[in-house]
This record gives structure tokens, sequence and C-alpha cells, in this order.
């Protein structure tokens, strides 16, 4: 396929373009171009081609697809570390973590940051995101190097925006996205040059559209080709802005209660407060001693909250700590047992926390 498609494509843009304004706008402006190129500098014929076909194939920048995937990445890293913006609400229990269901998913791996996705393959449930719009941009890439939106009378420019929103639909497959966009051009070829007959002297009869028929459908195959090879990080990315991690989840949390009677979190000898805030909150008991008093979370160190109910007699609102830490950005690991701790006053009682269950 690939040295079938070089042929169509000698040097860098196929002379049987000519048919149109714009291929040979773009033919005259490349051998000029090339002119001023030193020979020992120019590309070989197969370098042309595979630039051609990664340029046209591309329908986002990359700086658009690693801004995507570092932004995402980013905020990911930080819900893993309990770490959240100022507006962010982190009530509902996502295994050990508290998540805000408003930025967040709760996955089979974990919490992810809901949008804009940073591992596709982290949010199986990924649904469309009401915030994103199609804007196609012709038939080029995106913020670089336009190619010629047809071939003489046909146009492709609807078939190109039409591919553009294809790769932008939530859950679309490349193939499907693709494999349309081939059949769209070629219908554009066949309505623009339709079969003409003409019989000459001596009994002949010919087509006169049948060779720009042809290579119009040559450029069509061209273009397919292109994007079936080389578009899958532009498919990638479209989806990373297309779709949210997660559509509305339930919000599974923990009310708090009294220090007799404080509801387990899902991680066992975890309890859960309700903080001053009226959030849930999940605890792992710890000694009462030296615990800071606060008038909010935010005022507690990063990760801990401020809760009014505890065993900690007199202690009023003081700072607690959560129920697990993060080693290294892996997975959630207990702190310490509380027991070696428990020569004084604890914030629970340890031999019943998690007794109770939310389950």
């Amino acid at each position: 396929m690939l040295n079938m498609t070089r042929r169509l494509l000698p040097a860098w843009w196929p002379k049987w373009a000519g048919g149109g304004t714009a291929a040979t706008a773009a033919t005259a402006a490349t051998a000029a171009t090339a002119a001023a190129v030193p020979a020992s500098a120019a590309p070989g014929a197969d370098e042309r081609f595979d630039n051609f076909m990664r340029s046209i194939a591309s329908q986002a920048t990359r700086r658009d697809a690693l801004r995507v995937t570092a932004n995402g990445a980013f905020l990911s890293f930080m819900a893993t570390l309990g770490l959240r913006p100022a507006h962010a609400a982190a009530d509902c229990l996502c295994g050990r973590q508290l998540y805000d269901p408003a930025l967040q998913c709760c996955t089979p791996t974990g919490v992810q940051t809901k949008s804009p996705i940073a591992d596709l393959a982290r949010c199986p449930d990924r649904v469309a995101s009401p915030r994103y719009t199609c804007v196609p941009n012709g038939c080029g890439a995106e913020g670089g190097q336009s190619f010629p939106g047809g071939y003489g009378a046909a146009s492709f420019i609807g078939c190109c925006s039409a591919h553009d929103c294809c790769y932008g639909t939530c859950r679309s497959a490349q193939a499907s996205c693709d494999g349309a966009f081939g059949n769209c051009m070629r219908a554009s070829c066949d309505a623009a040059y339709p079969p003409s007959l003409v019989t000459l002297p001596g009994g002949i009869t010919i087509d006169r559209n049948r060779v720009n028929r042809s290579l119009c459908r040559g450029q069509a195959n061209a273009y397919e080709s292109a994007v079936a090879n080389f578009g899958g990080d532009a498919h990638t990315a479209a989806q990373q802005n297309a779709c949210d991690c997660c559509g509305t989840q339930n919000c599974p949390t923990c009310p708090g209660g009294t220090c007799s009677s404080l509801p387990s979190c899902q991680d066992p000898g975890c309890v859960c407060f309700q903080t001053v805030e009226g959030r849930g909150f999940c605890h792992l008991p710890q000694s009462c001693a030296g615990l800071a008093s606060c008038t909010s979370s935010s005022s507690c160190p990063s990760g801990w909250a401020c809760v009014s109910v505890t065993c900690c007699s007199g202690a009023g609102a003081i700072c607690i700590r959560p129920c697990f830490t993060l080693a290294g950005g892996a997975a959630a690991q207990r702190i310490a047992p509380a027991v070696a701790e428990s020569t004084g006053p604890m914030t629970a009682p340890v031999s019943t926390a998690g007794a109770k269950s939310l389950r």
C-alpha cells in the first residue's frame, strides 16, 4: 500500500494534482522552496513521503497533545497525594481515598482526574464531555501545514471536517473514522467526475472523466492511508479532550458519629470522623498528645483534617491524620498501627476501630 502511494506522490506533491488551483499553487510553492535548498540538504523521497504522511495525519499539534497529557497526569498525581484545588470538596470515598466527584472519578485503578483524561485505559467508563465542542480545522494539521482540500472539481473539505469531529466523538474507533473519511472523499471524486462517454471517429468510445476520476481517487487514498498509519496520536489526544473519565457517580461517604460510635471507612482499622466543614474523613486512631488545635482543615498539615468530635476529652477542634499515606506515588499504604501509641488517650477506641462498617 505504501509503495503504491509513494508512486502516486513523486517528489513532494503529485504533478497529477494540477487539475485544481490549490494543488497547482502548492506544487509551485514547493518547487520554489526546493530550489533554495542545497542538494546535500534535500530530504530523500522516502523522507519526504513520511513527512507528508505524518503532517496530514496529525489533527492536533504536538504541543496540544503534550499539554493534555501533562495537565491530566499532574492533576491525577496531585489527587493521589490527597492534594486538590482550594475549590474542590473531597466528600466521597474511593477505596481508602476521599475524592471530589466534580473533578475526579473513582475507577478500578483508583482516583483519576475527570477531565482532561491522562490515560484512557484507566477510564473504562468514560462518557462524552459536556464541555467539549468539535472545531474542525480543514484538511491538514491543526496549527500546522494545510493541504489541498480536494482535487479539481472535487472538494474534500466536508470530509476533512467530518473526520475531525469523528476523532472528537467520545469512544469513537479510529479505524471507523478513517474508513468513513476515505469513502467520503472517493464519493466526492465520483460525483465531480462521473462517467462521460464520447464516441470518437472509428467507433471508439472513451470516458472523458476517467483519468481525472482515477487521479482524484488516488489522492483520496493517499489521505486515508496517511491518517490510518500516523493518526493514532491525534485520535488519542482528541479522545482525551472529548471524554470525561466518568459520568455522575454515586457518592459513598461516612457521616461521622460520637466517640463511642464511629462508623468505619472501607479500610479496616480506620474510622470516619466528620470535619468541621461537614465532610467525612477517614482517620487511623492516634494518641491525643500533641495534636494541634484548629479552626478549619486548611489550617492542618496537608492531607489532615480538622474535627471537633473525638475521644480526646476537652480538646475541642483538633487536627487528625488520614488513615493512609502514599509511598513514592504508588498504592496507598497504611500508617503504622495506632496500637503502638496507645499509652494514653486516643482519638478513637483502637479496639473498636473498624467494628461498624459502612458497607
